[in-house]
């Protein structure tokens, strides 16, 4: 089982900007978001050598390794920070744009993953919806309730393609990929956030209870909005990228 070591402290996830350095073979740092480090029977760190940016290879167990548990607000993953302190490393190449397609690729994934709780806390907002009662009818048969499903759902549907082409543009376009995995990023981790805010509100008080299921998408939802950089951070780099 591998994981991998990218961002840093102060939501950083610009290469360039990368602190962990790598002399003479030992690796020296810090990682404050590893997805399942105390798992992996190797770690894959972005670090800096004299050279420049690239990748290193950290084996469990390792001398300088240090390993925290961390406390999210997403129950559904486990993440923690990791330090390094004249760790043997070896070198696997790599290059600032190389560290860069990696965080794209994981802006891309981390998206898809948006859409795909977006439509599911939609799914969960509908059935609710055809089975609660008030007033004498179901709760869907109101207006407002479905006109603010409505909503969502026309905003979850046509998202579908914007990733989809971002995942395109990875594989295809390569001077537009960055760009178009940034963009989604922002968009998608924003679409989720809200989504999940909606339907919570539509389910009333039985959304925030621990007995439904709903909460643990809204939490997952606040991870992928922070993940791998915030949607601000995302939308300045993508205007930078198109040169306004």
């Amino acid at each position: 089982l591998a994981t991998i070591a990218i961002g840093e402290d102060d939501s950083r996830w610009d290469p360039a900007t990368f602190t962990t350095q790598v002399r003479g073979g030992k690796l020296s740092g810090s990682k404050p978001l590893v997805p399942y480090a105390s798992s992996a029977d190797v770690m894959i760190v972005a670090a800096h050598d004299e050279h420049g940016p690239g990748f290193w290879l950290v084996e469990r167990g390792a001398p300088g390794i240090e390993v925290n548990p961390l406390k999210l607000v997403d129950m559904t993953r486990r993440v923690e920070s990791m330090s390094f302190r004249d760790t043997p490393a070896t070198a696997l190449g790599g290059s600032r744009t190389a560290l860069q397609r990696t965080i794209d690729a994981g802006c891309i994934l981390v998206a898809a993953d948006a859409h795909g709780g977006s439509r599911r806390c939609l799914n969960m907002a509908v059935e609710y919806a055809m089975q609660r009662e008030q007033f004498g009818q179901k709760i869907g048969a109101f207006q407002a309730v479905k006109h603010q499903l409505a909503n969502l759902a026309s905003e979850i549907e046509p998202a579908l393609s914007l990733y989809w082409y971002a995942a395109h543009a990875f594989d295809h376009i390569k001077d537009q990929s960055e760009r178009h995995a940034a963009i989604v990023k922002a968009h998608m981790t924003d679409l989720f956030d809200r989504v999940t805010r909606d339907t919570t509100e539509l389910h009333g008080g039985i959304g925030f209870t621990w007995e439904f299921d709903l909460h643990l998408w809204f939490r997952r939802a606040v991870f992928d909005r922070g993940f791998l950089g915030e949607a601000n951070y995302h939308r300045e780099r993508a205007a930078t990228l198109a040169g306004w």
